[in-house]
């Protein structure tokens, strides 16, 4: 048998496999129960009709740009970018001062995942350059963009660098598409904010979970045991102001014939669908473990969320084929 026709038998059995998989991925039972469920794939609120056709015109016009500045908005099919603010950022803290003739800046997006799948943003898929050469990365930690997105949730985050005080011109480069070699480019354009404000999205998931419901994956059976405002006596971790602790305790199982693991990693948090931060001060942190089958663990997972927010959702990032995400509400 010729070559040509073994690779293109090959490919045909591998097609085959894919669609036997995606096929037995999207059938799913929904054994509810008064506090127990299979676990389903919940739909998240919807973005609204006019964000979304407003967004090509949005994106056209972002391929025009060769350079973004404050105020403007860059779209694509996964991502919505607001470039909100720039400006010179002052550390509070003594071991981190720029050196002598430089300054550090930040520049605050907001960042709304548009597409159809989890999209990671943070300040490692940013680059900066002051009069076209390379400049250092400044991570402060206060509002610094970090986040795991599922569709329709927001994040709003700084990037900080550290720049010539004298620098004539300043682009910050962000990868929008690690499949491909273009760059997005912002201008830095020093003491500026464009005034936007987000807009709020306190729609309910459908169907998530409550205290009390147990959720079974093909590996896990979840207990939702509680969920409770927190404090923490440690002067160090407090929530900023307008801010709370909010934490969630679970109890993990494992159902399976293989080792599972369960992490706090795992969990991302939204209030209003805008990414939250998370907190480790409790000594009964989830933390990270691996549980042989049968066997289980018990522990919280904290996020700091606005006293202002009127929904407040977690998310586990069930790791699997499909990337199936299960919401807990904190009502």
């Amino acid at each position: 048998m010729k070559k040509w026709l073994k690779l293109a038998l090959v490919v045909l059995i591998v097609s085959a496999f894919v669609l036997m998989a995606l096929a037995s991925g999207s059938s799913k039972t929904d054994n509810s129960g008064s506090n127990s469920h299979s676990e389903t794939r919940t739909e998240k609120p919807d973005s609204s009709n006019e964000t979304e056709e407003t967004g090509n015109e949005a994106t056209e016009e972002a391929q025009d740009k060769d350079i973004y500045k404050v105020g403007d908005t860059y779209q694509d099919k996964n991502l919505r970018m607001v470039y909100m603010a720039s400006g010179v950022f002052e550390s509070d803290n003594s071991y981190l001062q720029p050196d002598d003739g430089n300054v550090y800046i930040f520049l605050r997006f907001f960042v709304e995942n548009i597409g159809s799948s989890d999209k990671n943003v943070s300040s490692f898929d940013f680059e900066c350059y002051a009069d076209g050469y390379n400049c250092d990365s400044f991570y402060s930690g206060d509002e610094a963009l970090s986040a795991t997105l599922s569709p329709g949730r927001t994040t709003t985050g700084c990037v900080y660098f550290e720049v010539p005080e004298k620098a004539e011109e300043v682009e910050v480069e962000f990868e929008a598409d690690v499949w491909s070699s273009d760059k997005v480019k912002f201008a830095y354009e020093g003491e500026k904010d464009s005034g936007y404000v987000p807009e709020v999205n306190d729609s309910e998931t459908v169907d998530s979970y409550k205290p009390g419901d147990v959720v079974e994956t093909k590996e896990l059976k979840i207990t939702f045991i509680s969920v409770e405002n927190s404090e923490s006596d440690n002067m160090f971790v407090q929530p900023k102001d307008g801010n709370h602790y909010v934490t969630f305790s679970f109890e993990f199982e494992n159902i399976s014939k293989s080792d599972v693991l369960v992490s706090e990693f795992s969990f991302d948090c939204f209030a209003d669908s805008s990414a939250c931060e998370s907190a480790f001060f409790r000594d009964d942190d989830l933390g990270s473990v691996t549980l042989s089958p049968g066997r289980k663990t018990q522990g919280t997972v904290t996020f700091e969320v606005p006293d202002s927010a009127k929904v407040v959702e977690l998310e586990y990032d069930e790791v699997s084929l499909f990337g199936n995400r299960i919401v807990f509400s904190a009502k």
